[in-house]
């Protein structure tokens, strides 16, 4: 009888061993694992940034070539206080003033007043509302163009 104890009893004990093992490695797979998902996480987090300041970086980029297209092609808008167009409408003379100082670009006043037909809102509205401009740009804008 003491043999099937004894037997049983080292059945048991490498049974117990086996098992703290397995745990073990479970633990240190499971460590390994969320260590790397760390890092995996933080270089996403680290390329995502890097993807909005690229983007920013193009769109600043895009902005000044089409002012420098405006300026090299010889199109010289001025604002429309040195025109001295009364006759002329506020969407115009914001529009020009817009372009002429380099606030935004051809391609996004085309898509502006576009829009002001669809949305039926003002152009500086529609600037702000498609992120064209700020409400600090907004503000100027219209100082600029009503000097009253």
């Amino acid at each position: 009888m003491t043999t099937i104890g004894f037997i049983l009893g080292f059945i048991l004990l490498l049974f117990l061993v086996i098992f703290r093992l397995i745990s073990q490695h479970r633990v240190t797979t499971i460590n390994r694992l969320t260590s790397q998902q760390q890092e995996v996480q933080a270089r996403y987090d680290f390329m995502v940034s890097q993807k909005r300041e690229l983007k920013r970086e193009a769109v600043d980029k895009e902005q000044k070539l089409a002012t420098l297209k405006n300026k090299s092609q010889g199109i010289k808008t001025i604002s429309a206080e040195d025109l001295d167009f009364e006759e002329e409408d506020a969407t115009v003379k914001v529009s020009r003033y817009l372009v002429s100082q380099g606030m935004i670009t051809m391609e996004q006043n085309e898509q502006a007043l576009k829009k002001m037909e669809v949305m039926k809102m003002d152009f500086l509205s529609i600037c702000l509302t498609l992120g064209f401009i700020d409400l600090e740009t907004s503000k100027l804008a219209l100082k600029a163009n009503n000097p009253k």
